[in-house]
């Protein structure tokens, strides 16, 4: 074989990725390329070449856009944890201590932010770009969250230990503090001065001053 060919040879052979290994460095690489340039700045080529492989072999793992997404998602928030973390709200609201509910939910949220940025960021270009993905992790893990502290709030109401008031307006005041502080401190911006214990305490301090009978 003369020299030449060997060597063009020899240039495209890529090193052998077990199928796992492969199928989890597609999920990561997608995931820190949609966070950093959105949606509809990346493509499947961009995601391939990023991890030294092809779109042939993206498909292989991955046949359609929408599997790669609801993979993806899986993969930053399997749905076992989900529902674990579903169970043990359930168990803490059982005993009707709104402050240890909202302590347990806020406290998730930021520890969400500091362990997986990458992640929020995925669902805020999602939610600029109208993208599935926001319609996705809504159904799998916020619209569950929600509806469980709405649910919580009603049935408070019910029992009349909170003020009446739209269950929906009480869950998104508390939700949308302390997601704008976990936004603000992932940036790199503590605009409030605040520590993340005193974020949780303060939005328990909220619930009352919000819901709670007197």
């Amino acid at each position: 074989m003369p020299k030449r060919a060997a060597a063009v040879r020899k240039a495209v052979v890529r090193k052998y990725v077990p199928g796992d290994e492969r199928r989890l460095q597609i999920l990561n690489a997608a995931a820190e390329l949609f966070a950093t340039q959105g949606f509809a700045g990346t493509t499947t080529r961009q995601i391939a070449a990023s991890i030294g492989t092809t779109e042939t072999v993206l498909f292989r793992h991955f046949p359609t856009k929408d599997s790669l997404y609801a993979a993806m998602l899986e993969h930053r928030v399997p749905s076992a944890d989900v529902e674990r973390w579903l169970a043990e709200l359930r168990t803490i609201a059982e005993k009707e201590d709104d402050e240890a509910v909202v302590t347990a939910i806020a406290s998730a949220i930021l520890e969400s932010f500091r362990r997986d940025a990458v992640y929020h960021r995925l669902m805020l270009y999602a939610t600029l770009e109208g993208h599935d993905l926001a319609r996705l992790g809504n159904s799998k893990y916020s619209g569950p969250v929600l509806g469980f502290l709405r649910d919580y709030v009603a049935r408070r109401q019910a029992h009349g230990a909170f003020r009446r008031m739209r269950p929906e307006w009480v869950v998104h005041v508390l939700v949308s503090t302390v997601s704008h502080y976990a936004q603000w401190n992932a940036l790199g911006v503590n605009l409030l001065g605040l520590t993340e214990r005193e974020v949780v305490a303060q939005t328990a301090a909220l619930m009352k001053r919000l819901a709670a009978g007197t």
